[in-house]
Order: structure tokens, then sequence, then C-alpha cells
């Protein structure tokens, strides 16, 4: 789907009040990292299943690899991106999730340590990325 096929969805989802930025009625995640993305709303479109965030929409990815996603796909950090987004994300935050600097530095934070958490989880003899290139690892632009 289109960025702004995505972007007329979710608006139009959020001015029927389908989707909305809140935490009634849903159940607290495990992980008390967790609660910053979920009070935020983050948790209305996004997963995250390191910390036990169930998306109330699954409109968006997965943030459990954020951290190395972000410069994939953009090529900045991920608190450079979380201060200036682009695409749905920058619409979404500007919109409708006011974040403060100090929310923005601490999602971006407990995003990396989710990430290299993972990251020290893997398998080393099972292969995510092509062999000749070994591991990513995610280089921010600060």
């Amino acid at each position: 789907m289109k960025a702004r096929a995505v972007v007329s969805v979710v608006g139009a989802a959020m001015a029927a009040g389908v989707l909305t930025v809140g935490t009634a009625g849903r159940r607290p995640a495990k992980d008390p990292r967790a609660a910053i993305f979920v009070t935020r709303g983050c948790a209305e479109c996004h997963a995250i299943a390191a910390l036990g965030v169930k998306a109330t929409s699954d409109v968006g990815p997965d943030l459990t690899f954020a951290y190395a996603d972000v410069p994939n796909r953009y090529g900045v950090g991920l608190g450079w991106f979380l201060e200036n987004p682009r695409g749905l994300m920058g619409f979404v935050l500007a919109a409708h999730l006011h974040l403060t600097p100090a929310d923005r530095d601490s999602m971006s934070h407990t995003l990396e340590a989710v990430y290299n958490e993972r990251l020290a989880d893997m398998d080393e003899d099972v292969p995510s990325s092509p062999p000749a290139r070994g591991r990513p690892r995610a280089r921010l632009v600060r």
C-alpha cells in the first residue's frame, strides 16, 4: 500500500474513532519498559513482541527491531527519525502523538536495548543476513 493511501486510511480511522490513542481496555504488557509505548499510543499501530505489546490495529511494523530497521530503511538513526519522522510517521507524530524530547529519548534507548537483547539471543549458526556481509549492526546518524 502506498504511503498516501496508508495516511488516508489511518487518518480516516482516527477521525472515525475506530483508531484512537489511549489505553482503555488494554491489558498491561509484561515488560515495564513497554509502558511508555502503550501510554503514548504507539501500540495503536505497532506491536513490540519483545516487550509483550500487541498492536490494536497492526497497521505498522513490529518495533522489536526498529533500532536496526530505521537506519536500513531511512539512512538515519532511530533518535533522529523520532525527531524528524518521514512518511506516515511524520503525519501521525505531528497530528496525533505528541512526544516530548524525553519520550523520544526513552523510546530510542529502550528500542536500542531491545534490539541488542534480541541480537544476543540469536543463534550464531543461523544466518540473519547474506553470508558475505555478516551480522548487521545498526549504524547511527546522530
